[in-house]
């Protein structure tokens, strides 16, 4: 099902989703949703498959509940720099100074901001030898104090979840708070989020779109699909949403913080977030996407100098947005005011979306009056 309207040019933006469909009829993913804003404002949304592998399951539709993974990054950032303009973190303030036990083994100069940046040089992922596969986020999360850093901090970007995980914890050391509390309250609940979760409730799990290409199919603790993960609240990447959530959220950041009249964010926070933090550095995302200049903001992926890109061809070096190892993507381009969202349903291990993203965002642009 797809919905155009006239701020961009509708034949074009008709046939950039035509690409998605594509993807359907080719099997290369079995559901998909898209929402496209210009000037803040609806363009188009597209929907398509069906939400699970079953004859009788439900059409995607607008209410479809999407595994964002990574996209709720920036989330996580946006609560972290919500404690720092209230004046109860600093971005520099070393996290050895915040978390109990985070000392040693080069860990004493890594910093709030290298957190948030990917510039620790912490591991992409945890050692789960540390924790049995059933382990519940918290106990998880506390493992992750005595992780090492196998790049030297501030020497390259290099993608961490386990960086994200920390966040997590400082978070709740600060606030005083749990984090999906915290998320709930302070950043989900004032952005308008009314479609976006974090350990959604039961009722729910209908609307949820299976993920394909899991590398457990079928366990008890199954990424994605399980009940187990459903339950999760890891800040590197748990969050459930629609599409139109997401895109709502990446306006806020086009809009200087601000949602609906009110500010969720003060603008200096939300200029600062997709700000380059990262300049000079290489890195990325190991066993995906590096790049010789590797930009990153505060919580966002930025394209920079990044060939290739999600983002397309077209898109500023302003632009800022994120991925998810679930197979969904979003962006935003200052310069364009343009946010493009796409959330499928395979993962990324198969590397199908490498050229794929890039073509249908680039004829997204395209579709620009």
């Amino acid at each position: 099902m797809t919905h155009t309207r006239a701020a961009l040019d509708p034949e074009r933006l008709q046939r950039a989703f035509g690409i998605l469909q594509h993807w359907l009829d080719e099997g290369i993913v079995t559901a998909i949703a898209s929402v496209v804003l210009h000037r803040g404002r609806l363009a188009g949304e597209f929907y398509g498959g069906s939400s699970a592998p079953a004859p009788d399951a439900a059409p995607v539709n607008g209410n479809s509940l999407f595994h964002i993974a990574s996209i709720g990054k920036p989330m996580t950032a946006c609560a972290v720099m919500l404690l720092v303009e209230a004046g109860q973190l600093a971005l520099d303030d070393p996290v050895a100074s915040i978390l109990r036990g985070f000392q040693g083994a080069g860990r004493d100069s890594i910093t709030v901001r290298q957190l948030l940046a990917h510039t620790s040089g912490l591991p992409q992922d945890p050692d789960r030898s540390r924790f049995p596969p059933d382990a519940g986020t918290a106990n998880e999360l506390r493992t992750y104090v005595d992780a090492n850093p196998i790049a030297p901090p501030g020497s390259k970007v290099e993608y961490s979840n386990v960086g994200y995980g920390l966040l997590g914890l400082i978070i709740e050391e600060v606030s005083r708070t749990p984090f999906a509390t915290f998320m709930r309250e302070h950043v989900i609940a004032p952005a308008g989020l009314h479609d976006t979760w974090l350990a959604p409730p039961d009722d729910l799990f209908p609307r949820i779109v299976h993920v394909e290409g899991t590398l457990d199919p079928g366990s008890s603790t199954e990424r994605f699909n399980s009940v187990y993960a459903r339950r999760q609240t890891h800040p590197a990447g748990s969050v459930l949403s629609t599409a139109r959530d997401v895109a709502r959220f990446f306006q806020i950041f086009l809009d200087n913080g601000m949602c609906d009249g009110r500010a969720v964010l003060a603008p200096a926070t939300a200029r600062l977030m997709i700000t380059n933090q990262t300049a000079g550095l290489r890195g990325g995302i190991e066993g995906f996407m590096t790049w010789n200049e590797c930009a990153w903001g505060l919580g966002f992926d930025l394209r920079g100098n990044k060939h290739p890109h999600f983002s397309g061809e077209y898109t500023s070096p302003s632009t800022f947005g994120h991925t998810g190892v679930s197979g969904v993507f979003a962006w935003a381009d200052p310069a364009l005011d343009l946010v493009c969202v796409m959330l499928a349903n395979r993962t990324l291990f198969s590397l199908w979306h490498a050229s794929c993203w890039s073509r249908f965002s680039t004829a997204v642009t395209a579709s620009l009056r």
